[in-house]
């Protein structure tokens, strides 16, 4: 597995595919969390068909380093960027799922002279007050060390796949693997706490890039609701829906999803 030296952390990273052309900025796919870029399983055969496709493991999870974390979103869009500049990316396409969409969405705000175009994928620019206690506990959980935790994380793993069981296995299997060291989990789970206070949605004006916003019906944890907002704050933004599929989407229905990440890029 490669790795790059970005800042205060090794960064897993993995390349697929190739672009029609040199000049095209690559894709960028940015995992959940508590997955690791193995969240992009299904969906990547036929986005490699077409592009140049760069996967990484955030902080602290799968096979990235936690470093000196600081529990925030802007280090984690920082940590994207700093890879971008040890693979001598300087333009591509971001696509996140989940807390991925919220990074790609605080690396658009950033850094937008880095974003070609921008796809956040079931996400949120905001969490309500259950929702940042409901982080707020699994960082306690973590920062304490507590024997309770890997339960929490198997059932909290069940309720993400709720929509889809038969998927369970294999979303708990990576899961399991990447929040072996659970610091990169707490640390993601205190900056998604912190959205709470305050969340993206001032900021969403700032986004300069072609942004398509991907929501599924049946997605309990980020509803089409949180999608509409995020499309109202960023300009000329566009939102489809996709229908059946709970939060994972890239898991359930990747062959949906791929075809409107294609659609888009080739606009």
């Amino acid at each position: 597995m490669p790795k790059a030296r970005c800042a205060d952390i090794d960064t897993a990273w993995y390349e697929v595919g190739r672009s029609a052309a040199e000049s095209d900025p690559p894709l960028v796919l940015v995992h959940g969390l508590g997955d690791d870029h193995r969240a992009w399983r299904k969906a990547l055969p036929a986005l490699a068909l077409r592009h140049r496709v760069l996967l990484y493991d955030f902080r602290g999870h799968g096979g990235s380093s936690v470093g000196e974390a600081d529990g925030t979103l802007s280090q984690l869009a920082a940590d994207l960027v700093n890879l971008l500049d040890e693979l001598e990316v300087e333009r591509a396409h971001l696509c996140g799922f989940s807390l991925g969409g919220t990074i790609v969405m605080r690396t658009a705000i950033d850094h937008p002279e880095r974003v070609a175009r921008l796809l956040p994928v079931a996400t949120s620019s905001r969490v309500g007050r259950s929702a940042a206690d409901w982080y707020a506990a699994r960082a306690e959980l973590v920062r304490r060390q507590a024997p309770e935790l890997r339960a929490t994380l198997e059932e909290d793993t069940r309720a993400v796949y709720a929509n889809a069981p038969e998927e369970f296995a294999d979303g708990w299997l990576i899961r399991s693997q990447s929040t072996a060291d659970p610091r990169g989990y707490g640390n993601a789970c205190a900056a998604m706490a912190a959205l709470n206070a305050q969340p993206l949605d001032p900021e969403l004006t700032r986004i300069q890039a072609p942004t398509l916003i991907v929501c599924a019906d049946r997605d309990q944890h980020c509803p089409p609701r949180a999608a509409e907002i995020i499309q109202a704050g960023i300009p000329g933004s566009r939102m489809e829906l996709i229908e059946g599929a709970g939060h994972p989407i890239p898991v359930e229905k990747p062959e949906a999803l791929a075809r409107l990440i294609l659609d888009f890029l080739a606009a």
